[in-house]
């Protein structure tokens, strides 16, 4: 698309046609029930629109077709949740189908991650504007691992959201050798979710891990993924030495807070500006972590500074913030960021509401797994902009649309 790293890809013809079949189905049958979710996602819609509108017409800040896009990209990843809801609430067989294919994926993922190590297997990452173009590559010795037209945090976040589900299965009561399968499974994939390399999305699938077994009382399954986690963790030496330089960012910063604060106690200027100086966090110590801090977030709130109510439009702070947050404070303003934390709490509500009135195993099991799926979204879209990915976005909308067509 002009303007955009983005290409036009095969799903987006196939959420279309999806779109027109859905839309002639319901005006045939007209059985359709609006999930609780839709006057959140309408006002969000609609905030979003008078954004983009303010950014055209009056600050005139952003590229009107590419501000549309970006407003159109959103409404299409949010129709995948109207999709699969309406499919789900069709019958207990339909979400038993959808349910057992979140889960038969991930082979095929594990699979090819097994071939982009050992067998040069090809990769067309989306990391950067010259690989976007379409250039098949091949791992590198201590590249992280990659989602084929996606990049390597996208793959985390997936796998991330798998193993929440595959944590779920572990709470329930299973014949010893499913319940041994699926540990060999949860710790196949772990392996490659380490691989991948994402820092953010550890802490969010150790969150997602300990909710899930905190909502089942399995206290000591809890132990056991965690202590999983942290093995697998230590497998893995680059992500080790990723986390290292997060340690050392941080440590840093806290240093600099301390040294600052001694220095306004001495109510010394000239010493203030010395220790200072020497405290300053080099950029090149995490480079990930310095252009969220000194860029990409200071970019997002100065956007919020020149229209705090509607923002500067979708596309106007570049395609990145890594901040769900505040890319929604910079973008559509207060007004927008409060109907995104909406939808947000809208989502919590209505899962925790399936889950507690859940008949069945299945739909216990298709409600917690979209709870814990949830959790590892709410923290990664602290440093990454997980709603805008339309690998892992896509996903999200299809896993919380199944778990809200089972019956509250």
């Amino acid at each position: 698309l002009p303007g955009s790293a983005v290409a036009i890809r095969a799903e987006d013809f196939l959420i279309g046609f999806t779109t027109v079949v859905l839309a002639i189905h319901l005006l045939l049958t007209k059985k359709f029930k609006l999930p609780p979710l839709s006057y959140q996602i309408l006002v969000y819609l609609a905030i979003g629109g008078l954004s983009v509108l303010s950014a055209i017409f009056i600050t005139r800040n952003v590229n009107p077709l590419l501000a549309i896009f970006h407003w159109s990209r959103r409404l299409e990843y949010l129709l995948v949740f109207f999709f699969v809801y309406s499919v789900g609430r069709e019958n207990w067989g339909s979400r038993r189908l959808l349910f057992e294919l979140i889960l038969l994926v991930p082979i095929g993922v594990f699979v090819y991650g097994l071939a982009q190590i050992f067998s040069a297997a090809p990769v067309i990452s989306t990391m950067n504007k010259e690989f976007a173009k379409g250039i098949a590559l091949t791992l590198q010795p201590g590249v992280q691992l990659s989602s084929t037209f996606a990049g390597h945090y996208d793959l985390a976040l997936y796998l991330a959201m798998i193993l929440a589900y595959l944590a779920t299965l572990l709470t329930f009561k299973l014949k010893r050798g499913h319940w041994f399968g699926l540990l060999t499974g949860f710790v196949v994939l772990l392996w490659l979710f380490t691989q991948a390399g994402s820092r953010i999305a550890i802490f969010g699938l150790v969150f997602s891990l300990g909710l899930v077994c905190f909502l089942r009382r399995k206290f000591k399954l809890a132990l056991l993924l965690t202590a999983l986690v942290g093995a697998s963790i230590l497998t893995s030496p680059s992500l080790m030495l990723r986390l290292g330089n997060l340690l050392r960012v941080f440590r840093a910063q806290l240093q600099s807070a301390v040294t600052v604060t001694t220095a306004y106690a001495a109510e010394s200027a000239a010493s203030l500006q010395v220790l200072a100086e020497q405290s300053l966090r080099p950029i090149q110590e995490d480079r990930s972590t310095s252009i969220r801090f000194d860029v990409e977030w200071p970019r997002a709130l100065r956007s919020l500074y020149k229209n705090p109510f509607l923002g500067t439009g979708y596309s106007s702070i570049s395609l990145a913030t890594d901040n769900e947050y505040l890319r929604a404070l910079g973008e559509t303003g207060l007004l927008g960021f409060f109907a995104f934390i909406s939808i947000l709490i809208a989502l919590a509500r209505g899962l925790w509401q399936r889950y507690k009135g859940a008949q069945g195993n299945l739909d216990q099991a298709i409600t917690l797994g979209a709870l814990g799926v949830y959790s590892v979204f709410l923290i990664s879209a602290l440093f990454l902009d997980v709603f805008e990915a339309s690998k892992i976005a896509t996903l999200f909308w299809a896993f919380t649309g199944l778990a809200f067509s089972t019956k509250s």
